[in-house]
């Protein structure tokens, strides 16, 4: 039993004449009459009878044309479905975003795609990028939007530069750090800091900017890869953390937050797209790189 006899038996059944169904299916009535014969054999049950010029359904035949049906109704939506995705009209684009992108150019760049096709479904998951790439080789993501590691040769991974910004200590602007002139690397060793886990590639410049001055690593008051909740904390208390120059200026949550720097604790950092090197994109998620493109192209990638 095959697709075409299958769609030959229903031309049949619609038209309870073989005659007719064989005229409609482009076919010779001998060549449809054996491949109904050759249907029911292997079928093991009449499907029609004969009744003068026609033909009628058995049971069996009745109940066939309900699944043949309900299998052209799949097959038409599978149809619509793959020539969709492949024109990025529908689909699934699973996405992780690192806190600044997931504030700013991310959600933009969503809204833009679901203008145009509203029948994609987009996942996000946020976080810092370390977390984020262990997903993205276990192939639970499509991409990550986010900093780019500074060791950029890995055989599985592709990576896109999109932008560069600094990374910066931050504090509440009434902070007492703020007040001093001159500050040392000793003043900032003795706060307590906001930080993002151990795998971080920025707490791990600040802790090997302090080593490297004989100092110990910074006194940890709270590890979250929460944007919100660091910069809430900074607001209400003295400890410090580090965030980008675009989150400072443009986060509705860094008011009251300001830069207090030093020379050897600023870092710069790139960010961009990191993709699965062996794996293509689907139409869905390059419908959204694009536009992270566009918007990297408009406000400047330093």
């Amino acid at each position: 039993m095959d697709y075409r006899q299958l769609q030959l038996f229903l031309a049949t059944a619609e038209r309870l004449n073989l005659s007719h169904a064989a005229e409609a299916m482009s076919i010779t009535q001998p060549g449809l009459s054996k491949s109904m014969h050759r249907l029911q054999r292997e079928l093991g049950t009449k499907l029609y009878h004969r009744r003068g010029r026609g033909i009628e359904l058995t049971e069996s035949g009745r109940a066939l044309v309900r699944h043949v049906k309900l299998i052209e109704g799949q097959l038409a939506e599978a149809r619509s479905e793959v020539i969709g995705i492949a024109g990025g009209k529908v689909g699934q684009a699973r996405i992780g975003a690192g806190p600044s992108w997931l504030s700013r150019h991310l959600p933009v760049s969503i809204s833009r795609v679901m203008a145009q096709n509203p029948n994609i479904r987009f996942t996000v998951d946020t976080g810092f990028p370390d977390r984020l790439i262990r997903r993205l080789r276990l192939g639970e993501l499509d991409v990550v939007v986010g900093a780019l590691p500074d060791n950029r040769v890995d055989p599985d991974l592709r990576f896109l530069r999109l932008s560069s910004d600094v990374v910066r200590v931050v504090g509440r602007k009434e902070h007492p750090l703020v007040r001093m002139r001159e500050r040392t690397l000793v003043d900032y060793a003795a706060q307590r800091w906001i930080l993002p886990g151990k795998e971080e590639l920025v707490r791990q410049r600040l802790a090997r900017a302090f080593i490297n001055a004989g100092l110990p690593e910074p006194v940890l008051a709270v590890e979250t890869d929460s944007l919100s909740l660091m910069l809430a904390t900074l607001r209400t208390t003295d400890c410090l953390g580090l965030t980008t120059t675009q989150i400072l200026n443009a986060q509705e949550d860094a008011q009251g937050i300001v830069p207090i720097d030093h020379d050897q604790l600023q870092f710069r950092r790139e960010a961009g797209i990191v993709s699965r090197r062996h794996v293509d994109l689907t139409p869905s998620v390059k419908l959204v790189v694009a536009e992270l493109r566009k918007i990297a192209v408009k406000y400047g990638a330093n």
